[in-house]
């Protein structure tokens, strides 16, 4: 595998945003002798995104390769795996079409992983920048990738780091592919607002015994188009991201609260109802007059219904259970791959 970065934007009718997150990369400031190029995974858009991709990067003239993918089955996960079979170097870094990185980010990114071979991911910050003023409750709400993922830069405590703006070792893949890995949530399918791939490849990264780092060095904009400034877009996402839990809670019992049987599993489920009905009521028992003050009354509205939610998302019950094991299944197969 040869030792460079290949940078990887998955996208689904994004000609409205491909243009200028291609300015942000063709600016990139990447060193001499680091070996990089882009691949666009053109997700069975219908707006010629492929070709508009093309066509922008040609106008850039920027040193580094461009290629365009087609991956005709929807899901943010599907593509992100065509793109993991075909990138030509050894880290891969995911930027979403409306991220816009950071002049240093590629070589800083290339750099932390070529210096610590235990990391598997590495994540880094993103900054929301709308289209349009948001409402004030926007501020307050943390459903788009923005924002630090630790306390300080280096391993994260609970194992993972949103996919926009990540950088992960293509090693990694490789190995989890060999232990017969297959990702159990398609994330993002064209127009749904599914979620959660790229905790799941955190996840099971994690299992493989990498480790997920943050880095608040590593800076980009995370642009919010006027469409998505809505408390009915946050509605959705929200409802159909929570539906991911039943496959994220079994990983992070697993990987984060280290339970090892069904048991153990039962409990710290439980554990996970009690904390979101904890936060239900408390909301709802919420009736001071600043509270409820009108620019928070769809803050706290929104907050209500994603309790709601993740609560409706437990009766998967007989799911969670299901995917717990293959969670298991797929450490050992891990564990004896590692003994070979």
């Amino acid at each position: 595998m040869d030792t460079g970065i290949t940078i990887i934007i998955c996208t689904y009718n994004g000609a409205p945003r491909l243009p200028e997150t291609l300015r942000y990369i063709a600016c990139q400031q990447v060193k001499p002798g680091v070996a990089w190029e882009v691949l666009v995974v053109d997700n069975a858009s219908s707006d010629g995104s492929a070709e508009l991709a093309a066509t922008t990067w040609r106008k850039l003239s920027c040193p580094a390769p461009l290629k365009v993918l087609h991956q005709p089955q929807k899901g943010l996960t599907y593509a992100r795996e065509l793109a993991l079979q075909e990138a030509a170097y050894e880290f891969v870094l995911f930027c979403d079409d409306d991220n816009w990185l950071s002049p240093g980010y590629v070589d800083l990114a290339f750099e932390l992983m070529k210096d610590n071979p235990g990391i598997g991911v590495l994540g880094g910050f993103g900054e929301l920048v709308f289209e349009q003023e948001p409402p004030a409750w926007m501020h307050y709400l943390t459903g788009l990738a923005s924002g630090p993922q630790a306390i300080t830069s280096g391993k994260t405590q609970y194992n993972a780091v949103y996919g926009a703006g990540c950088t992960m070792r293509k090693a990694v893949f490789a190995k989890l592919r060999q232990a017969g890995f297959h990702p159990l949530l398609s994330d993002r399918r064209g127009k749904k607002l599914s979620a959660g791939g790229d905790y799941e490849l955190c996840y099971a990264a994690a299992l493989a015994g990498y480790e997920i780092w943050y880095d608040e060095r590593l800076r980009f904009k995370h642009f919010v188009p006027q469409q998505r400034i809505s408390a009915a877009y946050y509605d959705r996402l929200m409802k159909e991201g929570a539906e991911s839990l039943a496959v994220l809670i079994p990983y992070r019992l697993r990987v984060n609260q280290n339970c090892k049987d069904a048991l153990y599993f039962n409990v710290n489920l439980l554990k996970v109802f009690i904390f979101y009905f904890k936060g239900l009521v408390m909301l709802l028992l919420t009736r001071t007059a600043s509270a409820f003050r009108k620019k928070e009354t769809t803050y706290l509205r929104l907050k209500l219904l994603s309790f709601v939610y993740k609560l409706y998302a437990l009766r998967n019950y007989t799911s969670m259970k299901q995917n717990f094991r293959k969670v298991l299944d797929l450490e050992r197969r891990l564990n004896s791959s590692r003994l070979l």
